[in-house]
């Protein structure tokens, strides 16, 4: 048993090994958000919950068969002074007065619909909303992507500004030091050493501060795949900054308003709004069926004998027919007129949230387009900026050695340097979801997009 429970440490400790120095890419954590994110999944049942509407509402202009089957047992009482006492063959009594009898009745029954507009109607509307549940499970699958890459690139750039605020913190501590040992001999002064120190306490509130956004950042994951992801793979710092293609802003929400899913499904829920009012409408029409039926009764008495058994023995009823049933409605207390005009408010509000859609959309694709032309400058401003305030630091640095140069300077530029690559940071993942962003808004965001930017991962 000993020796079985070492294997088994060891194994353990060798996956755990194996899974901490794993690093995952983006790809790897999209398809695991696909099996696992509830708001995805629940638009994948919605979906397959909406487009059973279609048969169920054809089914009321398809034929309705029913069988049915009804054995009864009876006890029939005869009354009147024209019954006589009777004796069976056996010799046995039997009063014609009180007979047990057993019928048992088969039918068949079919219907069909001819004509009702209602149903009809029903069926055109219950096409329309199955069109919108494909258009909203696509829009949801295209916002899951997007959901993912933000919460991906939201751990990156967390680990970014996490590691510069660790050697932020590190260069504030060995220049608290150095003022210390320095005050000690008489070097600096004390106000030297609390201004050392403050900067120290800053920059360690700073470092507590990004671990803990990283560490939610973290836990917002886990909540769409599930999983909780130690290391990711690094977005690299000659990732493309590519123009979106075509550069014209309007070509864009042109092509968003002919390809976004959330449009789509808008228009779609606005042509089943208006069928609605067709279907309330059809209140006020005639409905036309045929009905058909047929049954036989088979029927027995309990008690033979030749005498009653003339009168009340075994025998088969059979009936036919078949019919037209035509209903004309005349008044339901005006219920069909409001209905109606319930389901024409309905339409006017759906109608209403199309155009929002609408507008939001084009809104966002062209803040998502300028967006992402300019992230391509701030990135590269970033850099020029961390390049010029670090040479400015090392100068400050060298001055402050030779005296020339206080120490509040050299820890306020070095302050410049560390807001400067958290800037950095933001701007470069603000730029890849800002690419995704205009994607999504003109409805051409796919998995390819997902696979390109994996490329730009090491």
């Amino acid at each position: 048993m000993k020796i079985t429970y070492k294997i088994k440490y060891t194994i353990f400790l060798l996956l755990s090994m194996q899974t901490s120095a794993y690093s995952a890419n983006l790809l790897e954590v999209y398809q695991q958000a696909q099996i696992s994110d509830p708001i995805f999944q629940q638009a994948v049942a919605n979906r397959l919950a909406t487009k059973q509407g279609v048969p169920i509402s054809a089914a009321a202009l398809l034929p309705n068969i029913a069988v049915k089957a009804n054995p009864t047992v009876a006890r029939v009482g005869y009354a009147g002074t024209n019954f006589q006492p009777v004796f069976a063959n056996s010799g046995a009594y039997i009063n014609p007065r009180n007979v047990t009898e057993r019928y048992y009745t088969l039918s068949l029954s079919i219907s069909q619909t001819i004509f009702n507009f209602s149903q009809f109607s029903t069926v055109a509307q219950q096409w329309s909303l199955s069109k919108a549940a494909d258009a909203t499970l696509n829009a949801a699958l295209e916002d899951l992507m997007l959901r993912v890459s933000n919460a991906y690139f939201a751990i990156l750039r967390d680990e970014d500004n996490l590691a510069y605020a660790k050697a932020s913190t590190l260069a504030f501590k060995q220049s608290f030091d150095q003022m210390n040992e320095q005050y000690k001999v008489g070097i600096k002064t004390i106000t030297d050493v609390y201004t050392a120190e403050a900067s120290y306490d800053n920059a360690v509130a700073s470092q507590i501060e990004a671990e803990t956004t990283l560490a939610n950042d973290k836990e917002n994951l886990r909540v769409m795949t599930g999983i909780f992801y130690p290391h990711l793979d690094k977005l690299s710092e000659k990732f493309p900054l590519m123009t979106p293609q075509p550069q014209l802003v309007e070509t864009w929400v042109e092509r968003a308003i002919r390809q976004n899913w959330a449009i789509k499904a808008a228009q779609y829920q606005t042509q089943a709004a208006r069928q609605n009012i067709r279907v309330q409408m059809g209140g006020h029409f005639p409905t036309v069926s045929l009905q058909s039926t047929f049954s036989r009764q088979y029927s027995h008495d309990f008690d033979h004998y030749p005498s009653f058994a003339e009168r009340n023995g075994a025998g088969t009823t059979s009936t036919r027919a078949i019919g037209l049933n035509i209903d004309l409605p005349v008044f339901s207390g005006g219920l069909v007129h409001a209905e109606t005009k319930q389901a024409m408010y309905q339409y006017h509000a759906s109608r209403d949230q199309l155009e929002q859609t609408l507008r939001n959309t084009q809104n966002t694709t062209r803040q998502s387009f300028s967006n992402v032309v300019l992230g391509i400058s701030k990135v590269k401003a970033d850099l020029a900026t961390i390049k010029s305030l670090e040479s400015a630091l090392s100068g400050l640095q060298e001055s402050y050695k030779i005296g020339t140069e206080t120490l509040v300077n050299v820890l306020d530029q070095r302050e410049k340097v560390f807001l400067a690559q958290t800037t950095y940071a933001t701007d470069r993942y603000a730029y890849v979801i800002n690419f995704l962003t205009l994607k999504q808004a003109a409805g051409t965001l796919s998995f390819d997009d997902l696979c390109a930017i994996n490329q730009w991962l090491q």
